[in-house]
């Protein structure tokens, strides 16, 4: 448990190091645009490809996007609350506390979240059932849920990340307790690097993403539907989470354009075609 708070304590350092480095050298990491006002941007990992998405089309306009690193939901809204950004990335819906702060919520996207297991494990698709009862540690190898003899290997995040929350509320339940064998990873970019690269693994992450970035892993139907844009549409596919930003309520002009064209319905089509589901 020690060793893990240290871990966390570094971690938490390291990203308030990379952050104020990014602020002094923030021409470094821009999307290229030479011309415009700075925009800076971070917050939640899982909805920042949508915004590098948005703001390197037509939908950026003329700024130029600073994107400086991750601090989840969280850190995104006290970023704008404080000044020090000017988009904040969201990936869950604001607490009744961040509401207070006065910010303006604009919602991009319903984004799926999918179930996805590494390519050596040729299924379908698995039942809610299943699901609970893999992270519960009442399986240990495929051959028990018809896939090969292999041992599972189950990827999870930490339970107040946007993706778990989803996923305890849709498919998990909020009691479960999950099997001490499960690999806890703090970040998006961490699970999916491990669903490619442990066989047999299970693990969540973003549709959107792994349609768009084509991430080379097998995302299961749940319940018999599949993780598509157009079940989201429709309804069948249930297991979504909301992509958004916040923004100071006098926003500047160039914020102000930015959102009125990525709510524009040449943005709501570009980011459909890319795998994430409009926010209509």
């Amino acid at each position: 448990m020690a060793s893990r708070k240290v871990s966390l304590v570094l971690a938490l350092i390291l990203s308030a190091s990379l952050f104020l480095a990014a602020c002094t050298e923030s021409s470094e990491i821009t999307d290229g645009r030479n011309a415009g006002e700075q925009i800076r941007v971070s917050g939640s990992g899982t909805c920042l490809p949508l915004l590098r998405l948005l703001s390197e089309s037509d939908a950026g306009g003329p700024s130029e996007f600073v994107y400086l690193p991750g601090l989840h939901s969280g850190g995104g809204i006290k970023g704008v609350a404080n000044g020090d950004l000017e988009i904040g990335a969201v990936s869950r819906a604001l607490t009744p506390e961040e509401e207070k702060l006065g910010l303006r919520y604009t919602l991009l996207s319903r984004d799926g979240l999918v179930i996805a297991v590494h390519p050596s494990v040729p299924i379908k698709g698995l039942t809610s059932q299943q699901v609970r009862d893999i992270y519960a540690g009442m399986y240990s190898n495929w051959t028990e849920l018809g896939g090969p003899d292999l041992p599972i290997t189950i990827l999870d995040r930490n339970e107040d990340e946007s993706a778990k929350i989803v996923l305890r509320e849709h498919v998990l339940g909020k009691d479960l307790e999950i099997t001490p064998k499960a690999v806890n990873l703090y970040y998006e970019p961490d699970m999916i690097e491990g669903l490619q690269s442990t066989v047999g693994a299970i693990g969540y992450f973003s549709l959107g993403y792994g349609i768009s970035q084509e991430i080379p892993v097998t995302m299961l139907e749940l319940d018999g539907v599949a993780p598509t844009v157009a079940n989201i549409e429709n309804g069948t596919y249930t297991v979504i989470r909301p992509l958004g930003v916040v923004t100071a309520a006098d926003a500047g002009e160039h914020v102000n354009e930015f959102l009125t064209q990525a709510t524009s319905a040449e943005a709501v089509e570009l980011i459909k075609n890319r795998g994430f589901a409009p926010a209509r």
